[in-house]
C-alpha cells in the first residue's frame, strides 16, 4: 500500500465534514482525525466545558483552540515547569500554541464548548512544529506541510516535494511533521 504522505504523493485536502469522529483515549470527548500514522497525529478536538486529557506516553503534544474563546489548562507541574503551589495554570488564547509533553494530563476549563487542533509526535521518532501564520507558497520538500483553516477546519495536506498546486486561506495552522529515521 502506498503511503499517502511519502515523497510523491499527491495533496489531499480533507474538511470538517468529511471527517470521523473518534473517542478520546479516557473517553471524555471526541476528536476528529485530519492524519495520523503510527508515530504522529493531527486532530480537531471538540472540547466540553469540564474534562481532563488523556496521557499519551512518549509523544511531544501541540494544542491550539481553533474557537472564539480561551482554554484553560491546570494541574500538577510536568518536567520543565517550577510551582510553589505543585499546581501550574496556562490559559490558551485562540489560536495560540501551548506545547506540552504527552505525560502530562491537564485540567481543561473553558466557559463554552469550543474546539481545538492537536499535534502529537513521538518523542525520538518524529518532530513537529506548529505555527500559525500565513501559508507558504509550495511544499516543504523534506517534511510533511499540513495546513489547517482555523474557522472552517479545511486542510491540505501535502506530501514532502509536492508540487501540486494549493490554496489556503491567510492565516493558518502551518504544521510541518518530520519521520526522523534510526
Amino acid at each position: 500500500m502506498n503511503d499517502p504522505y511519502s515523497p510523491g504523493s499527491k495533496a489531499r485536502w480533507t474538511t470538517r465534514d468529511d471527517r470521523e469522529s473518534v473517542r478520546w483515549r479516557n473517553g471524555q470527548g471526541t476528536t476528529q482525525v485530519v492524519a495520523e500514522t503510527d508515530l504522529w497525529r493531527v486532530s480537531i478536538a471538540d472540547e466540553p466545558t469540564s474534562s481532563t486529557f488523556s496521557v499519551i506516553d512518549g509523544y511531544d503534544r501541540f494544542f491550539i483552540p481553533v474557537g472564539a474563546v480561551p482554554i484553560e489548562l491546570s494541574g500538577a507541574p510536568f518536567a520543565s515547569e517550577a510551582s510553589e503551589t505543585g499546581v501550574v495554570r496556562h490559559v490558551v488564547e485562540p489560536l495560540q500554541t501551548f506545547a506540552f509533553p504527552g505525560e502530562w494530563a491537564p485540567q481543561c476549563r473553558v466557559e463554552t464548548p469550543t474546539r481545538a487542533l492537536n499535534v502529537m509526535a513521538r518523542r525520538g521518532r518524529a518532530t513537529a512544529t506548529v505555527r500559525i501564520g500565513e501559508p507558504p507558497a509550495v511544499a516543504d520538500p523534506d517534511a510533511l506541510l499540513i495546513l489547517v483553516d482555523p474557522v472552517t477546519e479545511d486542510a491540505v495536506l501535502l506530501p514532502p516535494g509536492c508540487v501540486d498546486a494549493f490554496e489556503m486561506t491567510d492565516p493558518c495552522a502551518v504544521l510541518t511533521i518530520t519521520t526522523l529515521h534510526p
